[in-house]
């Protein structure tokens, strides 16, 4: 689960690196996107609470998650879901430890290969071309809202069978990204909100460091 989550962040954030070919003007794309990156490449920690939405085809009604994310240049990512369940997900030193305090277990990936990649596209550097390769983009500036969208579809139906489509919502006044959606092959949606982020702010590294009582489960997984 994690795993898509990272792929479908490090997608959003490449995605707003990619050059367009738009007639230069302060709102639009090529502007906005470079906006974006002086933005990230000015970014050392972000701090937000976040809201998760799924939409799954086998639940009646949204599933909605609530809770804290941490971010640290240059590898460094905590979600600490807080409701409906309690869930810390950890990203360090090559690791994906993913803990469920409520059934004393957790799981550990090593996902140093991947990491590379998704911090490179958050950091809105290299592998550019390969998301124009895969998406193509819609960009969207309606003067009245508070944010620019920027709409992706896959261009092939290999790609489609895993990520059919992503929006990501820019804010017009620190050009980062606090909302975006993600829609899977098979039609299930995420959307995740940003509320409260903090920029640039103090963040201890103690926090990225996960200590699991003795008593729980742990298990080995490996990427398929």
């Amino acid at each position: 689960m994690l795993i898509r989550k990272f792929f479908a962040l490090s997608l959003c954030a490449a995605a707003l690196s990619v050059p367009a070919v738009a007639k230069t003007n302060p709102d639009s794309l090529d502007e906005v996107i470079k906006k974006v990156q002086l933005a990230q490449a000015q970014t050392t920690t972000i701090e937000a609470d976040f809201r998760q939405e799924k939409t799954l085809a086998l639940l009646a009604k949204p599933e909605v998650s609530t809770g804290r994310f941490v971010y640290s240049k240059p590898n460094n990512v905590l979600w600490s879901y807080d409701a409906p369940k309690r869930v810390t997900m950890l990203i360090a030193d090559g690791m994906l430890t993913t803990y469920y305090p409520d059934l004393n277990k957790a799981e550990r990936i090593e996902v140093k290969r991947y990491q590379d990649r998704i911090f490179r596209y958050m950091g809105a550097s290299g592998a550019i071309d390969e998301l124009g390769a895969w998406f193509n983009f819609t960009f969207t500036n309606t003067s009245d809202k508070p944010y620019f969208v920027l709409d992706l579809d896959p261009k092939n139906k290999a790609v489609a069978k895993r990520v059919r489509h992503i929006k990501i919502f820019i804010d017009r006044k620190t050009y980062l990204t606090t909302q975006f959606e993600y829609t899977e092959g098979d039609g299930d949606k995420t959307r995740y909100e940003f509320l409260n982020v903090k920029i640039n702010a103090p963040v201890e590294q103690s926090r990225f460091v996960l200590t699991l009582p003795s008593s729980v489960r742990v298990e080995q997984m490996k990427l398929q």
